[in-house]
């Protein structure tokens, strides 16, 4: 049976600049914590293919793997899965959405996560279940507070967002 988690924060910026900042992956090693690289591999319309590299941390190495991001602007959602699969998962989906507030006072962004727990790892889905939520909640609350104080000009997406 398949992992899942599912976690939300409301950012206060317009929904341009939201979705435009966490949708720029070069940007990611700015707006995230856990990243130490993130590199746009190709760019095909709307699809984009990618590579993270985490920061090591306590007892758990650097890890890289390679994902694919379909961008939906107009939908105001965003979907990501693994297609270099990486220790400690034997399979990552995520499913971002974004949904404006009223007056446009701020945006809330949604992440849900699918995933399947490597056979060789020692944590069970539930214990990973615990460790996304939390990391996810670190990670959105450290996105939250950049966006928020962003100040530089943003290249639109839009180019790419079709």
């Amino acid at each position: 049976m398949p992992g899942y988690t599912e976690n939300s924060i409301v950012i206060l910026r317009d929904f341009d600049t939201v979705f435009d900042l966490t949708n720029t992956i070069e940007l990611w090693t700015e707006l995230f914590t856990e990243y130490s690289k993130s590199e746009v591999l190709e760019r095909n319309g709307n699809e984009v293919i990618f590579s993270l590299t985490t920061f090591p941390e306590g007892d758990r190495p650097s890890r890289t793997w390679t994902s694919r991001r379909i961008i939906d602007k107009p939908g105001r959602q965003a979907t990501a899965e693994r297609i270099e699969k990486a220790f400690p998962f034997k399979d990552m989906k995520i499913h971002w959405t974004y949904e404006e507030l009223p007056q446009n006072v701020g945006v809330v962004m949604k992440w849900m996560q699918t995933f399947e727990v490597h056979d060789d790892c020692k944590w069970t889905h539930e214990q990973m279940e615990s460790f996304l939520n939390r990391n996810t909640r670190t990670q959105m609350k450290a996105i939250k507070e950049k966006v928020e104080a962003w100040a530089a000009p943003l290249k639109p997406l839009a180019a790419i967002a079709v």
